[in-house]
């Protein structure tokens, strides 16, 4: 399990980003913040094809996808904070198996 903190540059909402493998490849993903745009991807658990999301483009990533009910997903820092925490989370699940 991986946790990652940060604020998003735009609106200063906290972001907390929890981490855990399902396999090698599926990665749960739970996300908490106060921040009322993100309401449709906050606690309640997603899973994701962990290195498809770190290879595609935004476009093509099902987690830009679960935002588009999102006012202002282009100005948000959330997709890169989960980003970078599927990232992280990955080379620790390698360092330990």
């Amino acid at each position: 399990m991986c946790k990652y903190a940060s604020s998003c540059e735009l609106c200063g909402y906290a972001i907390e980003v929890k981490t855990e493998h399902q396999n090698m490849q599926e990665i749960k993903i739970e996300i908490a913040s106060d921040c009322p745009n993100v309401s449709s991807v906050t606690n309640r658990p997603i899973i994701l094809d962990a290195i498809k999301e770190l290879m595609v483009t935004k476009e093509k990533s099902e987690f830009y996808h679960l935002l588009d009910g999102h006012r202002h997903p282009e100005d948000c820092t959330l997709y890169d904070n989960v980003k970078d925490a599927i990232g992280r989370s990955l080379g620790r699940y390698y360092e330990i198996a």
